[in-house]
This record gives C-alpha cells, structure tokens and sequence, in this order.
C-alpha cells in the first residue's frame, strides 16, 4: 500500500512540473503595457494547437524577424548547455576533492582559515565571479596575445572549457567549503575515533568512510546546487556567446516554443533530480524530496 501511494505521488509530481511550465509559458498572453488583459479563448486554443504538433513550431529571430524550424536547432542548444554543465560540475567536484585531500593532513590553523575563506568567497554575489572571471580570460589575452582555450564562437566552433571553467567556480568554492565542513563533523563521531585506535591509517579512513559518508549528505544538497549552476549558465551563455538553452529560452518566448524548450531543458535535469533520491533511498534506506 506504501508503494503505491509513493507511485501515485512521484507520477504526479511531473503533471506539476509540465503545468508550471504551460502557465509560465502563457503568462505574456495576459499581459500588456496597460496591466492584466484577457487574450480570448481563440488566442490561447490555438497555442494548444500549435503544441499538439511540435515539429512544425518556428521561431522568430527578433532581430531580422524571419522564421526558422525549432527542431532540430533546439536539440544543439541543448547539447551545448548539457556539455558546459556536465564539465562544470565534473571539474568543480574534482578540484573541491582534490583541495580537501590537500588539506586533510595539513595543520589545523591552515584548516580553519581555508574555512573561513570559503565562508567568505561564498558571500559575494554570483555574477561577481562569473564576470571577473571573463575579464580576467581576456586581460590575459591582451597581454599574452595567446588564447589558451577559446573564449567565444559559434556553431561548430563555439567555446566550451571556458564558460565550464567560469560556471564551476560557485560549485567548487560551495563544494570545498562543504567537504571541510562535513569531514569535521565525521571526525567527531565515535567510528573515527574506533578507527583511529585500531591504527587504521588517516587517509584510508578518510576515502573508504568519511567519504562515502560525506558525499551522500553532499547529494541532499543536488537541488541548491543545479539551481545556482542554471541560474548562472544564462549569464556565462550570453557573455561567450554560446548558443544554449538558457540563452534561447530569453531570447525566444514566444509562448509555444518556450513550453517546448523549457521542458527539453527542466525534464532532464528533473529527471536526475529522482535518480538521484533513488539512489540516496537505496543506499539510506531514508526517504529524500529532493
């Protein structure tokens, strides 16, 4: 009986997410410079209509006003934002675990002021880093002449290391100051202490228990994380020009392709969302909303 009410219920919660996106999608119909404004039944079935048959939906270009396909110009948007995302999150994982290995046996003053420091770096605004980042990209152009990794194209050619270096920033420092966080609340609890006596050595503890145990309380955190990681990729698509989803869904909203686009975009980062609680559940044994 458990089971099916907690099928019911995670069916239902995507009904949720396709509703939301339609609402937001449609919005601009009520709205006009003179405030709420009712757009007629006529207008808003034929937005129905048009998205009973999505592969004939266009686009408008804003600038030269023509008209081109979305599909399946959508599905290179959205492997641009997915590969700057992935390599995002792989490198800032990396470098957060890299940096707490490094400071795992260094002295406890150094311990705690890379705490603080992190705390610190974790105050200032998003787009801060995401900008300084760019001038710092191309100041160093200016002054060495030589791009070493692309920093703006198109198409075929558009640039990806740069904008996951830029967009992994947040993450790693949000990661790093977490990993040293959690490693010493696991310090303190009576396993550490039981291994340490049986003469295990630190660092073995360190990757076989505090951090299993460290990155499964990470992984409750997913929903934070992809938020600020999406938020920022709009900001980091526009500055090196990248032709992503976020950078699509601004420029073209036009209530149909909107829907559409959010929901490529939002489905699957969803989707990820549930594999990651199952996967907490089945290691756990807790159940996680995430």
């Amino acid at each position: 009986m458990a089971w099916k009410s907690y099928l019911m219920h995670e069916c239902i919660k995507p009904l949720f997410l396709i509703v939301g996106v339609l609402l937001i999608s449609v919005s601009p119909l009520f709205m006009s410079v003179e405030g709420f404004v009712w757009p007629g039944l006529e207008k808003i079935a034929g937005i129905f209509g048009q998205l009973m048959s999505p592969e004939s939906l266009v686009y408008i270009h804003p600038e030269s006003g023509e008209e081109r396909s979305l599909f399946p110009v959508i599905f290179k948007a959205f492997a641009s934002s997915v590969t700057v995302l992935g390599t995002a999150l792989v490198v800032s994982l990396s470098l957060a675990l890299l940096g707490t290995l490094m400071l795992w046996r260094a002295p406890k003053r150094i311990y705690q002021l890379s705490l603080s420091f992190t705390s610190i770096l974790q105050s200032i605004p998003d787009v801060v880093f995401v900008v300084a980042s760019q001038m710092f990209l191309v100041w160093l152009y200016v002054e060495t002449g030589t791009t070493f990794i692309k920093l703006a194209g198109a198409g075929e050619g558009e640039a990806v290391l740069a904008p996951a270096l830029v967009l992994s920033i947040l993450p790693t420092i949000y990661f790093f100051q977490s990993m040293l966080s959690l490693v010493e609340e696991e310090k303190e609890k009576p396993y550490y202490e039981m291994a340490v006596s049986k003469g295990l050595p630190k660092t073995f503890i360190l990757l076989t228990h505090i951090m299993r145990n460290m990155l499964v309380r990470l992984s409750y955190q997913a929903k934070f994380l992809i938020s600020i990681m999406v938020s920022n990729l709009l900001i980091v698509e526009y500055l090196f020009e990248n032709f992503g989803m976020a950078s699509f869904l601004l420029t073209y909203s036009q209530p149909p392709v909107f829907f559409v686009t959010a929901l490529l975009f939002f489905g699957p980062v969803y989707l990820v969302l549930k594999i990651v609680e199952l996967t907490l559940y089945f290691f756990t044994r807790q159940e996680v909303s995430l």
